[in-house]
């Protein structure tokens, strides 16, 4: 107890040095909360996106019904697929009416001599080669289009944004150590009396140094709390227009239990870090 009585003290006898420490560790964690929400979201997204139809399979104009049925049954039953969608030739003839506008092209165009198709979804992205392999088995299909490209542009924008995230989150934490380690050298060197004469009455380094680790403690604990609360209320200005963009693959709002995860992990990792920091500096200090 008299440790968190002196921890306090400290805190308030240079509260300007404490409140930066404070504030720089808000933005840390307002940055690493925003970027863990930003991964679980991306996650989400791709799962969308691999599961939507990434293989369209064209027949030969004479194919029949019964030769396309034949088609969307072996796939079924190959374990390769998750669904599959036949588009036939009238299906595809009143697409391309909505889609054409040249009333030219429309007079000349018939359902007769546009091909059906059928639309795949794999169970997983690495059976697509291996649908692509069981639709080449039948004449029925004169070509199959694979949407490769889609999914490996996103996947390249996720992973270049979350490196962006990860090395702005590191410079930040990094940022943030080193003002805590100077903002605990800077506390003890202004006790530097009172620390020889606690050394010399016989106390021991750690009963000298515990106020220190508090301290660091609580800049952690408040940063972690002030910059998840940053996120929370973002969360909610933001959910309107983020429902409107992403509403149909990411749920919102949040669910409760995912923010408190993410809070209780955020506030372990900054105990650890600041607590780290704090014994560095006093231990260097200290020792000297």
């Amino acid at each position: 107890m008299k440790s968190v009585k002196t921890t306090l003290i400290n805190i308030r006898r240079t509260p300007y040095k404490s409140l930066a420490t404070i504030i720089m560790l808000s933005v840390t964690f307002f940055v690493a909360y925003g970027f863990s929400l930003f991964l679980l979201g991306s996650h989400q997204v791709l799962q969308y996106f691999e599961s939507r139809p990434k293989i369209i399979a064209f027949f030969d104009i004479k194919a029949e019904t019964n030769e396309i049925d034949e088609v969307k049954n072996a796939l079924e039953q190959s374990g390769f697929v998750d669904s599959s969608t036949i588009v036939s030739k009238q299906e595809a003839f009143n697409y391309y009416q909505e889609e054409q506008k040249n009333p030219l092209l429309l007079e000349l165009v018939t359902a007769d001599i546009l091909p059906a198709s059928i639309e795949i979804s794999a169970t997983n992205p690495e059976n697509l080669n291996l649908i692509d392999q069981e639709l080449r088995k039948f004449d029925q299909v004169d070509e199959i289009v694979i949407q490769y490209d889609i999914i490996e542009q996103l996947t390249q924008w996720v992973k270049s944004i979350r490196m962006i995230g990860i090395v702005i989150t590191g410079v930040l934490l990094i940022l943030s150590l080193v003002i805590i380690i100077n903002t605990i050298s800077f506390k003890v060197s202004g006790q530097k009396k009172k620390v020889t004469i606690l050394r010399f009455i016989g106390a021991d380094t750690s009963y000298i140094i515990t106020p220190f680790i508090y301290e660091g403690f609580i800049y952690g604990i408040l940063g972690s709390l002030v910059g998840w609360g940053l996120i929370y209320v973002a969360l909610l200005y933001l959910t309107p227009w983020l429902s409107t963009l992403v509403g149909q693959i990411i749920t919102f709002p949040i669910s409760w239990e995912t923010l408190l995860t993410q809070l209780g992990f955020g506030t372990c990792l900054a105990l650890f870090f600041s607590g780290c920091a704090s014994i560095v500096a006093a231990n260097s200090l200290i020792k000297r």
